[in-house]
């Protein structure tokens, strides 16, 4: 190879080389020489120094230039990434098991008080030892967007369980259920209690809704007497309700209660009573119309014993607390029938026992002229509402008294009582057991 081929040789490797490097000029030349290369870096220094308005000069500028990094949106978007990282991590970690405090299995109850914040229910559980922090605890309430979610309540929980299922657990409302019974005989006040002993609803508010039912409530049961509280309708039976579940449900279940049992009982009787007028109104169209409007109508008029449905209700839950033996209801309601037909007092003790703040084991005389409306030995006729929530077998026994002409019974210490048909066969009964309760407390001495 001759020199100038060496040289063209040489100055394609160096044009190759400087052009590789992004210095040269656009490749392989066709001189390749040197000095060309030198006068392209001098053109492009000038282009860079002049104004740069030409097309390739402009375009030369612009690839040449680096893009500036955009600092605040690129924290952004790498401090958002984190945050979604860590709050992925945290709820794997969560529902993996971890955190959990105490041996799995072990099922704890808590109560969860109304308008209770994220912050002490996550105390709440910590002191019970369900979860092993409460900042934990909060924090994964807030990335589960739950924390206006989380419901009052009484839950059983167990000591395995994660956060992730305690916290869909409490926002999901899934409460336990009590069990209760409501026993025949109680009153309006005592079911308050009761109801907010086992955490169903304040006693303050049911007795606040039971004194004064709003209208919709007596809309949806029109066999409330108007003016009337709903002592005597909350029907005696075993529920079960949601920890909870407030005053309006327990009421509203209660009252439906009544109407499947109670008011079914009363409207058979309603319709038997609507069948003898009839049959009467056949024979004898005088003798019934005297009879239709010898006293005035409740709903479904008046019942084969003169009665109607309230008054039935009232007798019934008179009934009720004098009975200690279930055969004794009908004889009892009969006793208290035939003294209404004669315009005799009923003389309850029971009705006494409703006006004193607390109930005795024994009635004073005093307590016998006290001025009420309930007291039925001052007073003749009905009272003017229920003193209890009647049974079903009760009411029953008021629609299908014994026949008989009993005025009077006296309680016996077994509880069963003995009826008497003269004032001077109950002084007689009257005397024989006081006589024999004496015997037994000087037996016993």
């Amino acid at each position: 190879m001759g020199e100038a081929g060496k040289a063209s040789a040489n100055g394609a490797r160096d044009g190759s080389g400087i052009g590789g490097s992004g210095i040269g000029g656009s490749g392989i030349g066709g001189s390749g020489a040197r000095g060309s290369a030198t006068r392209g870096s001098a053109r492009r220094g000038s282009a860079a120094r002049g104004s740069g308005t030409g097309p390739a000069q402009a375009g030369r500028s612009r690839a040449g230039r680096r893009p500036r990094p955009r600092g605040r949106l690129g924290l952004a978007v790498i401090a958002l990434a984190a945050i979604a990282l860590a709050a992925t991590g945290l709820a794997l970690l969560l529902a993996s098991g971890w955190f959990v405090a105490g041996p799995r299995g072990e099922r704890v109850v808590v109560s969860i008080p109304d308008r209770t914040p994220a912050s002490q229910i996550a105390a709440i559980l910590q002191r019970e030892g369900l979860i092993s922090s409460e900042r934990l605890f909060r924090l994964a309430v807030r990335a589960s967007g739950r924390a206006s979610s989380l419901k009052s309540g009484q839950y059983e929980l167990s000591r395995g369980d994660s956060m992730v299922s305690i916290i869909e657990r409490i926002s999901s409302g899934r409460v336990m259920t009590i069990r209760i019974t409501v026993p025949e005989g109680m009153t309006a006040k005592q079911v308050a209690k009761l109801m907010g002993d086992h955490g169903l609803a304040s006693e303050d508010d049911m007795i606040a809704l039971i004194d004064s039912p709003p209208e919709q409530v007596r809309a949806d049961f029109p066999f409330i007497h108007d003016g009337a509280s709903l002592e005597g309708y909350l029907f005696p039976d075993t529920y079960e309700f949601a920890s909870g579940v407030g005053a309006m449900k327990v009421v509203r279940t209660m009252l439906r209660r009544f109407e499947n049992a109670a008011q079914v009982a009363l409207n058979a009787a309603d319709a038997a009573a609507d069948a003898d007028v009839t049959a009467a109104a056949a024979a004898d169209p005088t003798t019934t119309a005297t009879a239709a409007v010898a006293e005035p109508k409740a709903v479904g008029g008046l019942l084969p014993n003169g009665l109607t449905q309230r008054e039935a209700l009232i007798l019934a839950s008179i009934v009720e607390r004098e009975a200690r033996i279930e055969s004794e209801r009908p004889i009892i309601a009969r006793v208290f029938l035939n003294r209404l037909a004669r315009s005799m007092p009923l003389q309850s003790c029971a009705t006494v026992q409703y006006i004193l703040p607390a109930t005795k084991e024994r009635l004073l005389n005093k307590d016998l002229e006290i001025e009420s409306p309930y007291n039925t030995y001052l007073v003749a006729g009905l009272p003017p509402g229920p003193i209890c929530s009647p049974g079903l077998a009760s009411i029953r026994a008021v629609l299908e008294p014994e026949p008989g002409d009993y005025l009077y019974f006296v309680a016996s210490s077994d509880g069963s009582h003995v009826f008497s048909r003269t004032y001077s066969e109950h002084l007689q009964a009257k005397a024989r057991i006081e006589s024999e309760a004496r015997l037994g407390r000087q037996a016993g001495r």
